[in-house]
């Protein structure tokens, strides 16, 4: 039972070679078919550490591309803190970029909605980083450049792993190992169907 927490999407679907120990890679999967994938890559650069994450969906019929979703974005992170994130989302044609970066007291952020400015402690719901999803944090998306309204549930998992659920501005549950690696990702699509993702 969910308890509470008190306790944060190519034309040919290719994931690139295996991916370093630390990495994530996953085919994205609707209906059962696969419509795409989501590689996450981490990289430090002097004493920070980058995260770039890109997301393809590309169903087809037929063969044909009838839809594309491309969302790539880089998150640089010092020790546990938001430092600032770039983002740029082709939805169909429609492109829309994203950026943030903690400066002060402050998250600065400019997207569809303009500036905004968020508490200090703000970062963007990334996936993969599951002390974000504890529902603590004032988290933004990474597609909007602004600030989520959520509530979270969250259940352990047989083996020590663990599920958070969120719904609000955004549906989805996302689970992770008893050693805190995302193992596991499903959400709505905006048709109303859900993708799930799995594990390259």
């Amino acid at each position: 039972m969910y308890r509470r927490g008190a306790l944060l999407l190519p034309a040919a679907l290719a994931l690139p070679a295996a991916a370093a120990e630390g990495d994530y890679a996953f085919r994205v999967k609707r209906r059962g078919d696969v419509v795409g994938t989501h590689v996450v890559q981490f990289a430090q650069r002097g004493s920070e550490r980058v995260a770039t994450s890109d997301l393809v969906i590309t169903p087809r019929v037929m063969g044909i591309v009838v839809y594309r979703y491309e969302h790539r974005y880089e998150e640089v992170t010092l020790g546990e803190r938001f430092r600032r994130v770039t983002s740029r989302l082709n939805r169909n044609g429609r492109i829309v970029e994203v950026r943030g970066e903690a400066r002060g007291n402050a998250v600065l952020l400019d997207g569809t909605e303009g500036p905004q400015r968020l508490p200090a402690d703000a970062a963007p719901l990334s996936w993969w980083v599951m002390p974000r999803m504890t529902g603590r944090l004032p988290l933004f998306g990474t597609t909007t450049g602004r600030a989520l309204a959520l509530t979270w549930q969250s259940r352990r998992l047989p083996g020590g792993g663990f599920e958070y659920a969120c719904a609000g501005d955004v549906t989805a549950t996302v689970t992770f190992t008893a050693a805190g690696r995302w193992a596991g990702f499903t959400a709505r699509g905006e048709d109303g169907t859900d993708i799930a993702y799995e594990a390259a």
